[in-house]
């Protein structure tokens, strides 16, 4: 078995830098693009099946992603939607500006609620990052363990912050949720299961698209990243 793990593309509220959580806000022009693009590099991937947050800004990616790709279309197309892989809900915070910077979240109280564990902030209505540690994993692991899954490849399409809270087992970091990124539109991680059906994490930060040929939001940060790492 094979998932491709992927964030959805571009949306507004992605370009304005607000928290969508599950607010339900669909692709914009460049997001659909992005995923067109995205589907272009995967268009050789046998994919068999696509399980993705009933979210509309997931489930739009996930069917341009898919709607070259010849094997999909040959096995029937089949999409499942998981409530599972929806991204967490920020509560209050939802449509408000996300970075900290802006003045819009208060940089203390955002690291407090960004712990998997012991956190001592959870805005009003917003849902604990651990529960969504729980429901995402519980999700991957039903994946996994389906028999009639075993030889396939799923492309799996949820949220930056659910994808993170997925990924969170193959870390050992205790304060994973406080360092890292949120996974670029339509960048996918890749995971495999083994003949002793152990879940491992054997690509990250996979981009299937050209970025020169749409624009990407997130060039300024990635370069500064790069910059940092020199």
């Amino acid at each position: 078995m094979r998932i491709y793990l992927m964030r959805h593309s571009e949306t507004d509220w992605n370009r304005q830098g607000r928290t969508q959580g599950q607010a339900d806000i669909h692709l914009n022009e460049n997001g659909r693009k992005i995923a067109r693009l995205a589907g272009g590099g995967m268009a050789d991937i046998p994919i068999d099946l696509c399980i993705t947050s009933p979210l509309s800004r997931a489930r739009e990616t996930a069917e341009l992603v898919l709607e070259k790709n010849t094997h999909f279309i040959s096995q029937g197309s089949i999409f499942k939607t998981d409530k599972r892989l929806m991204e967490v809900s920020f509560g209050e915070w939802e449509g408000t500006l996300a970075s900290p910077a802006a003045g819009m979240i208060d940089r203390e109280l955002y690291k407090r609620y960004f712990r998997e564990s012991g956190a001592t902030y959870c805005p009003e209505g917003a849902e604990p990052i651990a529960d969504v540690i729980v429901r995402t994993a519980e999700c991957l692991d039903d994946i996994a363990s389906d028999p009639e899954l075993a030889e396939k490849n799923i492309l799996v399409m949820s949220h930056g912050c659910a994808i993170r809270c997925m990924l969170r087992r193959f870390s050992d970091d205790p304060d994973y949720f406080n360092k890292g990124k949120t996974p670029f539109n339509c960048e996918a991680y890749i995971i495999d299961r083994n003949a002793d059906g152990e879940l491992r994490l054997t690509e990250e930060g996979v981009l299937y698209y050209d970025e020169s040929l749409a624009e990407n939001l997130y060039d300024a940060k990635r370069i500064k990243n790069m910059i940092n790492k020199q």
